[in-house]
């Protein structure tokens, strides 16, 4: 190790270092890497600021912004807005080109579209997400209280859309389960309504359904149903609501809102709402009749009826559910998934069952023989346009904000996942713009609100789909069963819809098992996973949604409630500061603390701050104040020197100490040095995002209280927000010079201060 000399030079310290190649330790654990033309590196520390033969190196945030801080620049208004207006009047190929491809994502795909290598592929896969997309579609609009050729509806026109304005190339887009199920309880709320103004007040076995859609329906418990074109104006005006709240949020560039929707959020409601989903089709799957529950504890009273009724199963619907369960399972668990390099597509076995169900259902006549209920009338040809009614927004006016979120959030973050898989952009605004866009549109078609499909898009993406082009496929074969071939499902027996919609939610269902490891992870995401889907089960789902939401925002604030003050060292021979309790090498400058803090700091956890701060440096100002008091007093007496104490107007008591400094010990002073060897504080800011005005409050009370009594407190590592705030309010007036850029700048100043000052100097504490 080279050789050290120190000279005091008019206020500067010189260290002089002969050149090494290696570092350079000093006396007080300092390392250097020293460079130089030649044999020797001057450097100064001259007022906080350390200077060298070559260069200036700031080590206060003043000094270093001072000295590298590009100046703002101070543009008038006037000249703001004539900026942009000339940006946005300016016009050129390019610009046009890109205006086109924000504005019609499709535009910019098809420009560079390769027909030879992108069409095969778009075209199988498209027939195959097609063929999915036909039984799904019945089956979720049933689910829905809805016509089953609604959802043939809502796979078609939204989908054309979506195929002009979204960015995702992979995502199949129409029905699904969990909107399914949100749209059929807003159509039981209005059911409801309708029935409270018909003085329906109980259900009976006696009374009349109105819409008599499943063969034989008599003495049905479900005593007041909508007939089908009420329902379908509730759910046509749900989606107008739907489409244009997510525009609004799209335009505002809202999209961002999804990144307050957790995993664990996602997840916990998205199982709560399957166990609604497929409670919902017990009594087709038994072939039973009971009336529609909604509103709280509705599985709960679902069951209840489920239970009062279960002797009224019809075993044929039971069998064939049974049998329609077992061949999809085998096929979509084993056979695909077995033999998934082999097979280029999957084995569409939805279709198939469906074909099959409803030949022997024609064939052997199930709805006259065995009374099972059937699909029954659906309508050849397009849907004429309509207006939607808007009756009763308020009743549901909470859920078109709810169906808007959810259906954004799990479809942006499916297409996400699948554009990050293949190496392109997603604009989430955009995806916005193109959902609602695709709602507002098929709101005048019969269409209930839509979004995507976990299951189709799988299939699409693994069947090698290249752009949204395979959308138009698929809703070309949609297409086709609109206008000519519907009316061959109406032998469809509903329990084998029923049995396509069970076997589809069992991945969802299975989320359950990702517990244990949401457990070790992270214990607020197994909070907010378990109360989510718990609340959606046992209360409702819109209940189970804004409960889910409420506790992933109390656990962020939980987080920084816990936030923590952690000890540092410096491990030897490193530039890195560490935990000494979790790293070895880490050593710990003598009457230094160093301290991290791993939150924001404002008003929620001000007080935690100051809190853990004190119980991590072990140095608490009160306690160390009433210790001087009780030393300075018994020392005084102990001299028998003149002491006074007197009561102030506040009611405090001020003692005042007249003691003759003759040079001998009888004239010492009890300072803070008697009783705590700490002179410095040193907290990494580095982990500290933002604070705001009360968090700013509460760090100048803190340097205010350890500055009396002889303690500093050093901010290092501040970021640019965090400087901007205590700018902001005048904390910098005070303590810009105790604010380093680097917390080996502040260690270093902590130590330079220490040996210049004299500490040992009389203090009086009030």
């Amino acid at each position: 190790m080279p050789c050290l000399s120190t000279e005091i030079v008019t206020g500067e310290i010189m260290v002089k270092m002969p050149y090494d190649d290696q570092q350079g330790v000093d006396n007080q654990g300092f390392t250097n890497e020293m460079k130089a033309d030649n044999n020797e590196n001057h450097t100064f520390i001259d007022n906080g600021k350390l200077t060298s033969s070559h260069q200036d190196q700031p080590t206060t945030e003043a000094n270093f912004r001072n000295e590298f801080l590009l100046p703002k620049e101070n543009a008038s208004l006037r000249e703001v807005f004539s900026d942009q207006f000339k940006k946005c009047c300016s016009c050129s190929k390019e610009r046009c080109n890109r205006i086109i491809d924000s504005l019609l994502p499709c535009y910019k795909v098809l420009r560079k579209y390769n027909v030879k290598l992108d069409l095969p592929s778009d075209i199988i896969c498209g027939s195959t997400v097609g063929i999915m997309q036909l039984p799904q579609g019945m089956a979720y609009a049933m689910l829905a209280e809805l016509p089953p050729v609604v959802g043939l509806y809502v796979s078609f026109f939204p989908v054309l859309i979506y195929f002009l304005l979204g960015t995702s190339r992979h995502v199949s887009t129409g029905t699904v389960a969990v909107i399914s199920l949100l749209t059929g309880s807003v159509i039981a709320k209005i059911t409801e309504v309708y029935k409270s103004d018909a003085g329906v007040n109980t259900l009976s076995n006696s009374s009349i359904n109105i819409n008599d859609t499943g063969g034989s329906l008599g003495n049905s418990p479900d005593a007041f149903a909508l007939p089908d074109d009420m329902k379908i104006g509730i759910a046509m005006s749900l989606c107008f609501l739907v489409g244009f709240t997510q525009i609004a949020l799209g335009l505002l560039r809202l999209g961002i809102v999804t990144t307050y929707i957790s995993d664990a959020l996602v997840g916990g409601f998205t199982t709560g709402t399957a166990i609604h989903v497929g409670t919902s089709q017990v009594k087709n799957i038994l072939g039973i009749k009971i009336p529609r529950t909604d509103g709280l504890f509705q599985i709960i009273n679902t069951y209840y009826y489920i239970f009062q009724r279960i002797a009224q199963t019809n075993i044929p619907t039971l069998v064939i559910s049974i049998i329609c369960m077992a061949l999809l399972y085998i096929v979509k668990e084993q056979v695909n998934q077995r033999f998934k390099k082999k097979l280029k597509i999957p084995v569409p076995i939805e279709l198939l069952v469906v074909i099959i169900g409803t030949v022997t259902s024609y064939v052997w006549n199930f709805n006259k023989r065995f009374r099972v209920q059937i699909v029954g009338n659906i309508p050849t040809g397009m849907p004429a346009p309509s207006y939607p009614s808007f009756q009763h927004v308020d009743v549901y006016i909470t859920e078109i904000f709810i169906i808007a979120i959810i259906s954004f959030a799990q479809s942006v973050s499916l297409a996400a996942l699948m554009a990050k898989r293949h190496n392109y952009s997603l604009d989430s605004n955009q995806e916005l713009i193109a959902f609602g866009a695709g709602n507002v549109f098929g709101s005048f078609f019969s269409c209930y609100p839509y979004a995507a499909s976990v299951s189709r898009s799988s299939v699409q993406e693994s069947a090698g789909g290249k752009t949204q082009l395979a959308s138009l496929v698929s809703s070309a074969m949609v297409l086709i069963v609109i206008l000519w071939i519907g009316y061959l499902f109406e032998s469809l027996p509903n329990c084998v819809l029923s049995s396509i919609i069970v076997v589809a939610l069992k991945s969802l269902i299975l989320q359950f098992l990702e517990l244990p490891q949401i457990w070790r992870i992270s214990r607020y995401d197994f909070v907010i996973w378990v109360v989510t889907c718990a609340c959606t089960v046992i209360l409702h789902v819109d209940y189970g949604l804004i409960i889910g939401l409420g506790v992933s925002f109390f656990t962020v604030v939980m987080r920084t409630q816990r936030a923590v003050v952690s000890p540092m060292s410096k491990i030897s021979d490193t530039e890195v500061y560490r935990d000494p309790t979790k790293y070895s090498k880490a050593k710990q400058k003598p009457g230094i603390k160093i301290v991290g803090f791993n939150s924001p700091l404002y008003f929620a956890n001000g007080d935690v701050f100051v809190t853990k701060l004190q119980r991590t440096t072990g140095v608490k100002p009160e306690k160390i104040k009433k210790q001087l008091r009780r030393m300075t007093i018994k020392h005084a007496l102990a001299r028998k020197d003149t002491l006074s104490v007197e009561k102030t107007e506040n009611g405090t008591t001020d003692v005042s100490i007249n003691t003759a400094m003759n040079g001998n010990n009888t004239n010492y002073t009890p300072t803070r040095a008697d009783i705590c060897p700490v002179h410095h504080i040193v907290v990494d800011f580095s982990a500290v995002p933002f604070i705001d005005t009360v968090g700013a409050k509460i760090l100048k009370q803190v340097l205010d209280e350890y500055s009396k009594i002889d303690i500093k407190v050093f901010l290092a590592c501040v970021a640019d927000d965090v400087w901007s705030v205590l700018d902001a309010t005048k904390f910098l007036e005070k303590y810009s010079d105790h604010i380093f850029t680097s917390l080996d700048s502040a260690v270093a100043k902590a130590l330079h201060g220490e040996d210049n000052q004299d500490f040992h100097c009389a203090v009086t504490y009030i």
